[in-house]
């Protein structure tokens, strides 16, 4: 199978989907592998590397897209590599369809194949692809969010640990899946007083028994959620629901409510967001004023670790790439549940029950698809 890689273009987005390594194994197995030179440079993957591990490197995105039969890469496709959208093509990344229709619209009208990094599915229940970048993002929004509480970023200018004499700051996330947990480790690890809010008591419990009673566990009702963020300094959502847009559980009410020149960082911002204020920023341009809260709407919050990113990610996609060049893609998908599960789009049809109700286009069962 010839399989492709291009250079991201979403903005200041540095990963790379395939490492020399990954690369490397690919080739070994008879595979012809394209990538676009300087694709891997901002993870620290020279084009000499690539070369060395036997791909081929080309020149532009045109080459990438139209000679390969499986695009592999870590962002949705960019405005720019629509054009190259064709019937027998297929794609391996992160969609995050929910949140875009308009590319949604556009994989099944070019009769693409998309299958999503983010549905990827064990049968243990897990998200293998996305929980590295989800644990990534939980540790960068304490990150982001503690940054843009300073005062130089017009910020509330309180440091999250506190002092000896001054009281730690409160960091209140919502959702404790692998995000939320990051997210937590990462605060408490800063010094900050946590509170961590979900509706799922198992969830909850995991907290207690991972942390302890460091950070405090609410159950998440919209009482609860309204009650808790008007007391936090910084306050994360990172709810997921896969596949769907992300549920609003932050009013504008509630965050008109929050501490003036507070902080909300929504890692939910992929999947559309989890309050009814928040809208997609990029690294450029992170951050807005909305009812007197800083909201953080970075869609690509891991590109700001490009290396260690990349080198996570590819570690958990490469199995998957590799059955779907051995078996090809109809096949490793009829073998392949995991694979199954995260098809979005193909022969002109959308195969996602939870992608169909956010975009609005009729939803096709996978089995008739793949008859």
């Amino acid at each position: 199978m010839i399989i492709g890689t291009p250079r991201e273009r979403k903005t200041l987005e540095k990963r790379v989907a395939l490492t020399p390594d990954g690369a490397k194994e690919l080739t070994s197995r008879g595979h012809t592998v394209l990538i676009e030179k300087d694709a891997g440079i901002g993870s620290g993957f020279g084009n000499d590397l690539y070369e060395s591990a036997g791909c081929q490197m080309v020149d532009t995105l045109e080459d990438v897209w139209t000679r390969s039969e499986l695009v592999v890469k870590v962002k949705e496709p960019h405005e720019s590599e629509y054009q190259f959208f064709r019937p027998g093509l297929a794609i391996f990344d992160y969609l995050h369809l929910a949140s875009m229709p308009e590319l949604a619209a556009k994989l099944v009208e070019t009769k693409i194949t998309g299958i999503a990094f983010e549905l990827v599915r064990s049968s243990d229940g897990r998200y293998p692809l996305l929980d590295p970048m989800s644990e990534v993002a939980g540790k960068l929004s304490v990150l982001n969010g503690a940054n843009l509480l300073l005062s130089q970023n017009n910020g509330r200018g309180v440091l999250l640990a506190g002092t000896s004499t001054i009281p730690a700051r409160r960091v209140t996330i919502i959702g404790a899946g692998v995000a939320g947990q990051a997210a937590c480790e990462a605060a408490l690890g800063m010094g900050a007083r946590v509170t961590l809010l979900d509706n799922n008591v198992d969830k909850l419990h995991n907290i207690k028994v991972r942390f302890g009673n460091a950070p405090r566990t609410v159950f998440s009702t919209p009482q609860s959620i309204a009650i808790e963020a008007a007391k936090a300094d910084l306050l994360i959502g990172a709810v997921l629901i896969p596949g769907a847009h992300a549920p609003r559980l932050i009013t504008r009410e509630t965050m008109s409510r929050m501490k003036p020149n507070s902080v909300f960082v929504d890692i939910s911002i992929d999947q559309g967001g989890c309050a009814e204020t928040i809208r997609p920023t990029n690294l450029d341009n992170p951050a807005y004023l909305e009812e007197g809260v800083l909201h953080y709407g970075v869609c690509n919050m891991p590109a700001q670790v490009p290396r260690t990113s990349t080198m996570a990610l590819s570690l958990v996609t490469l199995p998957y790439v590799i059955q779907l060049a051995d078996k090809g893609i109809v096949k490793a998908m009829q073998e392949n549940q995991s694979l199954k599960d995260a098809l979005n789009t193909c022969n002109g049809k959308l195969t996602n029950k939870a992608v169909s109700g956010a975009v609005n286009i009729d939803y096709t069962p996978i089995d008739e698809v793949l008859k």
